[in-house]
């Protein structure tokens, strides 16, 4: 009876299929996955930011007596240019429709939105938004949408 050698050398355990297999398959999806978490990861950084300026909106409502009046009359404040820095890109905030009388009285409705740029190669053109509800501490109700433009 012959007893054969059954010791494998790498060049025989790992053939050239098992390695274009590799290179071919495992390889794009490591690269999809990467690509795919940094752009998820930006999208939320800027969810993180829109909801910063949601809460220094409600601060700056609260502030005043006339909430309406300020927000109708933001731009070149302090607080323009605070949101503005923490908007992407650094781009002005913009009030989207105006000024409107809320649903509930008391109360303040604050929105801030932002779309992702078309460049975008995963999230292209979503719309993010958050939404803050606070109570008025001078009884007056407001709705108010802020936009932070993309390009």
């Amino acid at each position: 009876m012959k007893i054969r050698n059954s010791k494998k050398t790498w060049r025989n355990g790992l053939g050239l299929g098992q390695i274009m297999a590799t290179l071919l398959v495992v390889l794009p999806t490591i690269a999809f996955s990467v690509t795919f978490l940094i752009a998820y990861w930006n999208v939320m950084q800027v969810d993180y930011k829109l909801k910063l300026i949601a809460n220094m909106a409600a601060d700056y409502a609260n502030s005043s007596e006339d909430p309406q009046t300020s927000f109708s009359n933001f731009a070149g404040t302090s607080f323009e240019a605070s949101a503005s820095r923490l908007c992407p890109k650094g781009r002005t905030i913009t009030l989207d429709s105006g000024v409107s009388d809320a649903s509930s009285s008391g109360e303040i409705s604050i929105i801030v939105e932002y779309t992702t740029p078309d460049s975008d190669t995963y999230l292209s053109g979503q719309t993010i938004s958050t939404r803050i509800q606070t109570y008025s501490y001078h009884d007056q109700n407001m709705s108010v949408v802020l936009t932070c433009p993309n390009e």
